[in-house]
C-alpha cells in the first residue's frame, strides 16, 4: 500500500492504525544530496513553463527529478489537484517544459535531488501557476448519418461524430434538429429541437422524423471550466428524408450496410482568386461514382452570423467554394448520387473549417480590410 503515500513516505503499522510515515534520520546519512529549496515556476509563451530551484552541490553528479500535478478551473483549489506525476529530469538547476501547459489549468511542481547514494525526497511544492485562459473547444468533427429506416411507421436515423479533443474536461454534447416547415408565408418557419448527450457517447438516434422533409442536424460540445461550461461552435449537416427503407426488409438492410460513404474529406487549400476568397474541398473519389452532392452553409462570423444553405453537384472529387467571407466558420457535407440523382451513399460526410482573417492576405494582395 506504499503507493498511497507521497514522496519517500511508507505505509507503517502503529498504535493509530496504518499511516504514511516519513523516514527517520535521512539527514544523518552521508553522501545524500540535500533537498532542493525555493522551487519557482513561471509561465512563458506558447504553453511553456520555466522551473528553477536552489540546490547545493553534493559529491558526484546530481540528477533532478521534477513532478507536477494540476487541475482545470478559474480558481486554484488544492483538493482538486491530480496525483503527482513525473514530467521531466535534468542535470541543471532549471528547466523549460515546452508545449506542456494545458489552457485553463493550474499547476504545481516539486523537485527531488538524486545521486548514486539515493535521495532525501522532494522539495516543498511551488506556488501554483496558471496557464493561459481557455478558448472554446473545436466543433465536433466527422459528422455522419446512417441509413433512414422505417420502424413502426416513423423514420429513425443514427447521427455519429468523432470524440472531442480538448485541453479541458468534456462535460457533454448537445444535438440540435431543425426541420423546415413550409407554410403560406414567404419565409419558411423552422422547428428546432435539442437533446443532451452524455460525454461518453459520440452518437444519437433521432426518432419520429417525417418523410419528404429537410432537416438540419447540428452537434455542439461543452467542456468544464470549473463551474462554467464553455461551448464549441456547432458543426452540422443537411438530412433529406426522401430516401428510406423498411426495417422489415432484411435484404435492403444488408445492402445498406455495405454501402460506403465519402472518405477523407478535407480542406485542400484556401486562397484568393481576384478578390474572391476560395476554399477547395477535396475527398477520396470512387471509380463507379457518377456525381457528388455538396451542401455548405455559413456559421458564426467575426461580424455577422446569419448563413444560408447552398447545394451543388459535381463529377470531380473536389469543389471550389467561392466568395467566402473572412473570419467565418463554414460547414460542408458531401454525398454520392447517381445519374438519376438517386442517393448512393446514405451517410453524409462533413467537415467544419474557419476562413483566415483579411490581414492574412493584405501583405501579398492589395486589399482594404474593414
Amino acid at each position: 500500500m506504499d503507493r498511497h503515500c507521497n514522496g519517500l513516505k511508507k505505509c507503517c503499522l502503529n498504535p493509530c492504525g496504518v499511516t504514511c510515515q516519513s523516514p527517520v534520520g535521512l539527514e544523518l546519512v552521508e553522501g545524500l544530496p540535500e533537498v532542493p529549496t525555493n522551487v519557482r515556476a513561471e509561465r512563458r509563451k506558447k504553453r511553456t513553463v520555466y522551473i528553477e530551484w536552489s540546490a547545493s552541490r553534493g559529491p558526484g553528479r546530481t540528477l533532478y527529478l521534477i513532478e507536477e500535478r494540476h487541475h482545470s478551473g478559474k480558481v486554484f483549489k488544492e483538493y482538486k489537484l491530480s496525483e503527482w506525476r513525473a514530467c521531466s529530469k535534468t542535470w541543471k538547476i532549471s528547466t523549460s517544459l515546452r508545449h506542456f501547459m494545458k489552457a485553463g489549468s493550474w499547476y504545481q511542481f516539486r523537485v527531488a535531488s538524486v545521486n548514486e547514494n539515493g535521495t532525501c525526497g522532494f522539495s516543498e511544492n511551488s506556488l501554483p501557476v496558471r496557464s493561459t485562459s481557455p478558448k472554446p473547444p473545436p466543433p465536433p468533427q466527422n459528422l455522419t448519418i446512417g441509413p433512414l429506416i422505417v420502424r413502426n411507421g416513423s423514420l429513425t436515423v443514427k447521427l455519429q461524430w468523432s470524440t472531442l479533443r480538448s485541453d479541458l474536461p468534456l462535460h457533454s454534447y448537445k444535438v440540435f434538429c431543425s426541420r423546415r416547415l413550409h407554410g403560406a408565408k414567404a419565409l419558411d418557419s423552422v422547428l428546432v429541437q435539442q437533446y443532451a448527450v452524455t460525454k461518453d457517447k459520440t452518437y444519437f438516434v433521432l426518432r419520429d422524423l417525417q418523410p419528404n422533409s429537410q432537416y438540419f442536424l447540428q452537434v455542439q460540445a461543452l467542456v468544464s471550466f470549473g463551474d462554467e461550461r464553455i461551448k464549441s461552435e456547432k458543426s452540422g449537416l443537411v438530412l433529406n428524408t426522401t430516401e428510406y427503407i423498411n426495417a422489415s426488409n432484411s435484404q435492403e438492410l444488408e445492402e445498406m450496410n455495405i454501402q460506403t460513404k465519402i472518405e477523407d474529406i478535407r480542406v485542400h487549400k484556401i486562397f484568393l482568386n481576384g478578390k474572391s476568397l476560395v476554399a477547395r474541398i477535396a475527398w477520396n473519389g470512387t471509380n463507379d461514382i457518377s456525381k457528388y452532392s455538396i451542401a455548405w452553409w455559413k456559421g458564426p462570423c467575426h461580424r455577422r452570423s446569419n448563413g444560408y444553405n447552398h447545394f451543388v453537384t459535381t463529377k470531380e472529387p473536389y469543389f471550389d467554394i467561392k466568395d467566402l467571407q473572412f473570419n467565418c466558420t463554414y460547414n460542408v457535407s458531401v454525398k454520392e448520387i447517381g445519374d438519376n440523382h438517386q442517393v448512393k451513399s446514405r451517410e453524409d460526410t462533413s467537415i467544419t473549417f474557419e476562413t483566415p482573417s483579411c490581414d492574412t492576405f493584405r501583405t501579398t494582395f492589395k486589399l482594404t480590410c474593414s
